[in-house]
């Protein structure tokens, strides 16, 4: 059953005046809608966790415990509620040889404010805030937003950004799925550094040669020849990835608000860029499930600001009229960019990710089309959803040609 037609019924099944309640909602009742559908639409390999999660115990080695056994596409991963919406501690993965209920500590002495941030012609203050407890350095970036209330993210630097003040880097927005959407914004801007443990993705990177436990487990020989061979012709060099928190998408509106939309292109990434050492025409886009959907619609609309456009396991179905639009707008410079779709063997988003690839077929738009191995689920998310997207954007914003691969 397609995911536009579950989305009628869910809508028809209001009264008239139900419905014209639910359009005069606040922003988070109606989307919330639309993420109960894709959360149960899109969690075939998670439909329940029977262990649940204990906030007392460390995330990290819950996870592991809980997923044992999970180097198989049947596998189950699952992180919930891993983090309170403090200011001050966040609670994390403990580095090795830590204790297992040691905390990310966020200490006024880690807060740095930056007052040459410039929003609409006026100097703001920034705050960052360092995290550590993991195997990349990381820290908050705070915005003190003119568009929304929750402008936080979580940058990720490449392993070198210190040791290397010469060097500038790509710049990565991605985005989280549902699940950490629905999280408060400071667990939910963790998404990729914590729930789909990027930092050990890099550091996976870092030899430029990839084994089967990177993927945990979740890789088809072929697959992995293939990503040691273009990680050879174009090794791995790093990009500064940011996550900002966001929030869920609504069925009521054109996909995006645009308050939300404003504060990412005018405010977010040129604050981004003021702050970091970002090289000239290197900022791409990327999300999964439902970031995924959020991800190909800023780069089919803003063509210009993005370079390299990706998803993985993107939740389109709701929104394919958008897109298609917005292609048929942009057509002739979409032509011009890097794009990548990744689905997986066992991804309930699968036909939706092939009506985007036929879409951009449709209009002579080259990309790279991936189907790996692993469910719709947070193992996948970190194993071959995160290796996908870092190889793709550091090969495509490099500038060196990777050329559209189409696979089923």
């Amino acid at each position: 059953m397609e995911e536009n037609y579950l989305l009628k019924i869910l809508m028809k099944s209001f009264p008239v005046p139900v419905k014209e309640n639910l359009q005069r909602a606040t922003a988070v009742g109606v989307a919330t809608l639309l993420a109960l559908w894709l959360l149960v639409g899109c969690s075939k390999s998670a439909e329940h966790d029977p262990k649940g999660f204990n906030p007392g115990q460390d995330s990290r080695s819950q996870m592991e415990t809980e997923s044992s056994g999970t180097n198989s596409p049947q596998g189950h991963q699952t992180a919930r509620n891993f983090a309170t919406d403090s200011t001050q501690t966040t609670q994390a993965r403990p580095l090795p040889g830590t204790s297992t209920n040691s905390p990310v500590t966020i200490s006024p002495d880690s807060q740095e404010t930056v007052g040459s941030v410039s929003l609409g012609g006026v100097p703001s203050q920034l705050v960052i805030e360092k995290i550590s407890g993991y195997k990349t350095a990381g820290e908050y970036f705070i915005l003190p937003s003119k568009k929304v209330s929750q402008a936080m993210s979580v940058v990720t630097l490449p392993q070198d950004y210190e040791n290397r003040p010469d060097k500038k880097y790509p710049l990565v927005i991605v985005f989280g799925g549902a699940g950490e959407c629905a999280k408060p914004p400071r667990s939910g801007a963790l998404a990729w550094m914590h729930y789909y443990k990027t930092d050990e993705a890099v550091q996976s990177l870092q030899n430029n040669h990839l084994e089967a436990r990177d993927f945990k487990g979740l890789v088809k020989p072929e697959h992995l020849d293939e990503f040691n061979r273009r990680l050879k012709n174009s090794p791995y060099d790093g990009v500064i990835l940011v996550c900002p928190y966001s929030p869920l998408l609504s069925p009521l509106v054109r996909l995006e608000t645009p308050e939300y939309e404003s504060y990412i292109i005018e405010e977010l990434i040129p604050a981004l860029k003021n702050r970091y050492r970002v090289a000239s025409g290197s900022v791409g886009v990327d999300g999964v499930s439902m970031g995924g959907a959020r991800s190909m619609y800023y780069g089919f609309k803003y063509p210009n600001v993005f370079s390299s456009i990706g998803s993985v396991q993107g939740a389109f179905g709701p929104y394919l009229e958008i897109y298609s639009d917005l292609v048929r707008t942009n057509r002739d410079i979409l032509k011009t960019k890097a794009i990548q779709l990744v689905t997986s063997d066992g991804d309930s988003m699968a036909p939706s990710v092939e009506k985007m690839h036929r879409l951009l077929d449709s209009h002579g738009i080259s990309h790279r089309y991936l189907t790996l191995s692993g469910p719709h689920d947070y193992i996948f998310n970190q194993g071959p959803g995160s290796l996908a997207l870092l190889v793709f954007h550091n090969q495509a914003l490099s500038q060196k040609p990777t050329g559209p691969i189409k696979r089923k």
